[in-house]
């Protein structure tokens, strides 16, 4: 296969994390827009955080003492600056996520991981409303392959989105199902991601990234996501 002989690195991936916040005094949080306050992230270029880049934010919490940590989506990272060995970012939360009771704090804050994500376009790899990927698409997931190899995951999540056309229920099974038939692609396709490291998780219309108020908006929501999960 196209990338077999890559080789991984041998260090476990440690993600990215928030190590500071700097609070203007008229800078806030909405449901609906970035945050103001600029968020400092103890990672940069060396771990291919660049300016510009959309990260993922989870906020870690643990059920009970004698239970591993749960990771909870609370909101998108834009880096807006980006060095080697940090960077700074943009904060926008999302909207459904800050409602869950269990997220006590409504932005993000010291210690919130920064995920590294790598967003592929669902137009390109199938057609509307089918879960069979189109014909020639390999190519596209050499850059899936690159990804793995730079960061060496334990765990790598496949996430699939729409948009809010159609039935909630309907997009939901939707994503759910192509994120399986890219997980399946990935493992017969390349020898290095293995089923034990992969996991495909569908979240329907749940996740937009933009207000899915019009055609260029929806395309950009109707996304794969493929993540670094540790």
């Amino acid at each position: 296969c196209v990338l077999s002989s890559l080789r991984t690195a041998e260090a476990k991936f440690d993600p990215p994390r928030i190590t500071y916040v700097i609070n203007p005094a008229d800078a806030g949080m909405t449901t609906d827009g970035p945050d103001q306050r600029t968020f400092y992230i103890n990672k940069g270029l060396e771990s291919s955080i660049n300016k510009g880049n959309i990260l993922n934010v989870y906020r870690e919490k643990r059920p009970a003492r004698s239970m591993p940590p749960i990771r909870l989506f609370i909101g998108t990272m834009t880096i807006t600056t980006a060095q080697h060995g940090s960077s700074m970012g943009e904060f926008t939360p999302n909207a459904a996520s800050i409602g869950n009771p269990i997220i006590k704090y409504k932005s993000a804050m010291k210690s919130d991981i920064v995920v590294p994500r790598l967003v592929m376009d669902s137009g390109v790899l199938f057609d509307a409303g089918q879960m069979s990927l189109k014909p020639d698409v390999e190519q596209e997931f050499e850059k899936v392959a690159g990804f793995v190899q730079h960061f060496s995951p334990a765990k790598l999540v496949i996430e699939g989105h729409t948009d809010s056309d159609g039935d909630t229920d309907s997009n939901q099974k939707l994503s759910v199902r192509r994120a399986e038939t890219i997980r399946r692609f990935l493992i017969q396709q390349y020898d290095f991601i293995t089923s034990a490291m992969i996991e495909a998780r569908g979240y329907g219309e749940e996740r937009p990234v933009v207000p899915n108020d019009s055609a260029a908006n929806k395309a950009l929501n109707r996304r794969i996501e493929i993540i670094v999960w540790e």
